[in-house]
Formats: structure tokens, sequence, C-alpha cells
């Protein structure tokens, strides 16, 4: 499952009634609480195939608070990550308010619409998902010339 390291952290951040609810579009496109993940350090000291099994995490953690029936694959993933290490404070928001549900779903519709505009503006887009996590790459070419947009002020009040 997770490295002795990463365990031995994510056992670390365990549930503070007080902590507070955060905003991330990419990679979580969700919400999470600030005693259930790492900060940017500490995360990107976790090896990379236990920083996917988190992500991961976290979205089967979404499809729980919509009621969805998980994969036999995703719920052998929660139930052995749940046993490696019970304290971690992601384990213990499996309920959430519809204030949460809502803040959830306006991330992932804002992620959704700011990947669309990237993915609109990409030259080459390649969409592939691997271990239940999607992964994509935008080649751009910055060569280019893109029209030159109008200013807020020209827009606004037709000058220019």
């Amino acid at each position: 499952m997770f490295s002795e390291s990463t365990r031995g952290y994510l056992a670390s951040l365990a549930y503070r009634a007080d902590a507070k609810r955060c905003v991330c579009w990419i990679p979580l496109s969700g919400i999470y609480w600030d005693d259930e993940m790492p900060d940017m350090r500490q995360l990107m000291r976790i090896p990379q195939k236990d920083q996917m099994q988190m992500y991961r995490l976290f979205g089967i953690r979404v499809r729980l608070w919509r009621g969805e029936v998980l994969s036999d694959d995703d719920r052998q993933l929660w139930d052995d990550a749940q046993s490696s290490v019970p304290r971690w404070a992601l384990f213990t928001r499996q309920q959430v308010s519809p204030d949460d549900l809502e803040a959830q779903e306006i991330v992932c519709r804002q992620t959704t619409e700011g990947l669309e505009a990237w993915f609109a503006l990409a030259d080459e887009a390649k969409v592939t998902e691997k271990d239940g996590l999607q992964h994509f790459d935008l080649t751009f070419d910055l060569t280019k010339k893109f029209p030159k947009k109008k200013s807020l002020w020209q827009r606004i009040f037709g000058r220019g």
C-alpha cells in the first residue's frame, strides 16, 4: 500500500474538529481539510506512487459522499488504506454536510471549466487513465501568434 515513511506521516495527520476546509483544483478537484493533506513541502517528499494513491483515496471519498457504489478495486484500496493508517483524518470525514457537498461540486465544476479552457487552447491534448486517476498532457506552440485581446476597458466601453 504506502511506504513505511508515508504511513508514518499520514498517521500523524489526525482529525482535528477545528480543521479548516480548503480547496484544491489540481490534483484533487475538490475540497479537503487542512488536517488531511501534508503541506506542499512534505507532499513533495512523499514517493510519487504514494502520492497517486493518496489522490485516488480523496476521489474515492467523494464518491462515498455522493452515495456511489465503489468498484471492487476502489473498495479494496479504501479498506487497505484505512487498515494501514486508520488515524489519518481523511477517514474521519466519510459523511459531510450539504454545504460541503455543494462546495465540492462547485470546485469540481470550476476545475472542469478550467481544464476545458486549457484543452481548447492546446495544440495537442492527451488524456489517459492509470490506477483510477486521470492524467493529461497538453502541448502548446508558444511560437505561434495569438490574436490580441481587447482590454477590459475596451470590452466594457467598446473603444479601441
